[in-house]
């Protein structure tokens, strides 16, 4: 059998995408399927031995319907590729299922509401409203959004199953002597330090730059910010305004910046960690994303800035008891220094829960279905 997983970014891209679609690429390879993904060209980035990229919205579609795939497995956000993608699966007789992930037009009307009010915002709710409705099967992070999508786009129930992110436990650990020499490596001596890895563009890292760390720093805590970075001029601008608004506040030399590293390489900076940060802003969306499951395989209890609405996250974090989540950078600081600080979790008992959390359970998950619609046995 074969399978096509599309995507808006793969490797040597970086970024939860790109982890989440190598988790499914290499479970279903360990499951004896032909895989290829499929990503669109992007600056320099070319097809390579493992991923096949195309040019534009017709270039993909022939390679889907000229493909000996039994099924696509689309992955969004953005929706506009898997709404041609789906096309071009039913054209040819291929099922496809939509990893849908995070909402599109939702996030985007809620970060960018001006948008909303476009044409092309219409279209885009279209195409995210037809796609969840023919697809085959339809794929979601959390039930918050099963629930919303069943009700905004009106399709079957009975297509909606969940997948939850999850970390690669197999490569992400903790390391004693990872830790020591990365803490030597970069002078953290007894400081706290804590970690951010991710993406900037919808993230309240300013806030935290601003409003936090300025207030932690006097308490000898230091922070690593590990970025995905893809080029663009507005990733550029964010990073320069944290860096600024940190060396106006006279801490810039308490931080580490680096950007990019490979995937294989992150439990070191985790191991060298005692805390990982997660900084969403006053959006009210239900995120429970990759990164707190990479932090907690490394055994780090995860400090969150999230708003209330943001309940899937607050409550994994309560229920689990991994640390804290607070809906505004004041609460934070104070929970931060009055308990967090001088608590001492227990990383083992953090690694276990990553563990009963894994990426490849939720692969597991997609596999059966794919192979159901497929109408072959997933044993």
């Amino acid at each position: 059998m074969k399978a096509i997983i599309l995507t808006p970014y793969a490797e040597p891209e970086k970024g939860a995408c790109v982890v989440r679609v190598n988790g499914t690429r290499d479970y279903f390879r360990s499951k004896s399927l032909e895989v290829e993904v499929l990503a669109p060209e992007r600056g320099t980035f070319r097809s390579t031995r493992t991923v096949a990229r195309y040019k534009g919205i017709l270039s993909m579609m022939l390679k889907v319907m000229k493909s000996n795939a039994d099924f696509v497995i689309g992955t969004s956000p953005p929706i506009t590729h898997n709404f041609f993608a789906l096309l071009s699966a039913k054209l040819s007789g291929k099922k496809f299922l939509l990893d849908a992930k995070d909402p599109f037009t939702k996030v985007v009307a809620i970060l960018e509401p001006e948008k909303a009010k476009t044409f092309k915002f219409k279209i885009y709710r279209f195409m995210e409203s037809f796609t969840h409705k023919f697809s085959d099967a339809v794929i979601f992070l959390n039930q918050p959004y099963l629930d919303e999508a069943v009700k905004d786009f009106s399709f079957s129930r009975e297509n909606a199953f969940l997948a939850p992110n999850g970390s690669d436990t197999k490569r992400i650990f903790f390391s004693k002597s990872e830790r020591s020499k990365m803490r030597k490596k970069f002078g953290f001596g007894d400081d706290f330090v804590l970690i951010y890895v991710g993406g900037t563009g919808d993230k309240d890292l300013t806030g935290f730059a601003e409003k936090s760390f300025p207030v932690l720093a006097k308490s000898n805590v230091r922070v690593i910010f590990i970025t995905s970075y893809t080029g663009s001029r507005g990733e550029e601008e964010i990073i320069s305004g944290i860096k600024t608004r940190l060396k106006n506040n006279g801490v810039l030399d308490k931080t580490v910046f680096l950007r990019n590293i490979p995937f294989t390489e992150l439990y070191k900076y985790f191991s060298a960690a005692d805390a990982g940060l997660v900084a969403y802003p006053d959006a009210a969306m239900q995120i429970l994303g990759a990164k707190v499951f990479d932090y907690i395989a490394a055994g780090l209890p995860v400090c969150a800035k999230a708003p209330d609405a943001n309940t899937v996250q607050k409550e994994f974090i309560e229920k689990n008891s991994i640390g804290f989540q607070k809906s505004d950078w004041d609460s934070f600081n104070k929970e931060f220094l009055k308990n967090f600080v001088k608590f001492n979790y227990p990383r083992d008992r953090i690694r276990k829960i990553a563990e009963n959390n894994s990426r490849e359970k939720g692969c597991e998950v997609v596999y059966k279905k794919a192979m159901q619609l497929s109408g072959r046995n997933s044993e």
